[in-house]
């Protein structure tokens, strides 16, 4: 088993928390799969990396978020007219389904992660000590998740194993 599929199994019970970008393809992908390609946010995935993803969050009881990702998605997104209207609601069942986790900002400016990666990878970085599995597309992030002993999946590395 390779240490995606170690990691799916020690996870699978307490969650997946999904960064950013990564969440916005997967809104992107439900709302309308080929506007993956053409849309300026996700033009740099494809329609099976969006099918790469929904396999992946279909491996998990649960998903976490926290107000930062969900503030960012927000400000993302990316679409207009009824496909917008259609990514809303998609993103609306996402947070209806997902469990929500945070510290204080206040706090997080003191994590050592705040000044080289801003608020919101300190903020996942702090809430992922409670157990979960991160899924983030930022390699410089996830080299920072592992050395703090953080379990984590660059999706660019999970495009290339079986898991």
């Amino acid at each position: 088993m390779t240490q995606i599929g170690e990691w799916i199994e020690k996870h699978r019970a307490n969650g997946l928390l999904i960064d950013t970008n990564l969440l916005i393809v997967l809104l992107v992908g439900r709302t309308s799969p080929r506007r993956i390609p053409t849309c300026d946010r996700t033009q740099s995935y494809s329609i099976e990396d969006y099918r790469l993803l929904e396999r992946l969050v279909a491996e998990f009881r649960t998903t976490i978020t926290i107000p930062h990702i969900l503030t960012e998605v927000s400000n993302l997104d990316p679409l207009h007219g009824r496909e917008r209207s259609q990514f809303q609601a998609h993103y609306q069942q996402w947070i209806e389904a997902s469990r929500e986790f945070f510290d204080e900002s206040r706090a997080v400016v003191h994590d050592p992660l705040f000044r080289p990666a801003g608020l919101a990878d300190a903020a996942i970085s702090m809430v992922a000590r409670h157990g979960m599995l991160v899924l983030t597309d930022d390699l410089r992030f996830w080299g920072m998740l592992l050395r703090r002993g953080i379990d984590a999946i660059n999706f660019t590395h999970m495009r290339t194993q079986i898991w």
